[in-house]
């Protein structure tokens, strides 16, 4: 795949399709306020975990809001890439739990059927407050039957990440990644505390 960019503008805003910006106009303590939102789709995001390989299965992918901070905020050529849970917004009326075992087979390729529910959380709370349900997905090697990836031009990388390296993984900031991604790991390791603490971090890249 390749990674480059090139042609890179910032450009207005336009036929607005994700995100839709508006201002709020309200009074409290008497004083009236202008607040500038933006109205987006709520989501769910998927900790998915192969028992048969005691991998978590992530996704690595280009994005170019988090390339512009870098390039902006660190003043260094920065990739863009993103370590992230699988994951989806809602725009298709179906339910949290349909929409996310839809995003698991068309970003990972694995057929799943059942699902438990880790928690909702809010994000972006000063502009979108956009709801966000959590799920726990358990796979196994024969529950992968297409190759993910994406669609409609996603590029999508495939992570496989040792259940060992982990908890180290998560606190690492050479490797940018959501939220959502530390809560569910500490999520898993609390429901199994059993598992072995983590050493050195390898990355296995499944295209």
């Amino acid at each position: 795949m390749d990674s480059s960019l090139k042609n890179f503008e910032i450009l207005h805003l336009r036929n607005e399709k994700f995100v839709k910006p508006f201002t709020l106009r309200f009074e409290i303590d008497g004083q009236a306020r202008f607040w500038d939102c933006v109205k987006v789709h709520d989501s769910v995001s998927i900790l998915i975990f192969n028992e048969e390989s005691k991998n978590f299965v992530l996704v690595r992918q280009f994005r170019p809001s988090v390339w512009y901070y870098e390039n902006t905020h660190e003043n260094s050529d920065k990739s863009g890439y993103t370590y992230e849970l699988c994951a989806g917004i809602m725009d298709k009326n179906l339910s949290a739990k349909q929409t996310a075992i839809e995003e698991i087979f068309e970003e990972t390729g694995y057929k799943v059927n059942d699902l438990e529910f880790i928690t909702t959380c809010y994000s972006a709370l000063g502009f979108g407050a956009n709801r966000q349900d959590f799920f726990y997905a358990a796979v196994k090697n024969s529950d992968k039957i297409a190759q993910g990836g994406g669609v409609d031009g996603e590029k999508i990388e495939i992570i496989n990440l040792p259940l060992n390296k982990a908890e180290n993984f998560a606190f690492d900031d050479n490797f940018i990644k959501a939220p959502g991604l530390v809560m569910c790991f500490l999520w898993f390791f609390k429901k199994h505390k059993n598992f072995k603490k983590p050493s050195k971090i390898i990355i296995i890249v499944k295209y």
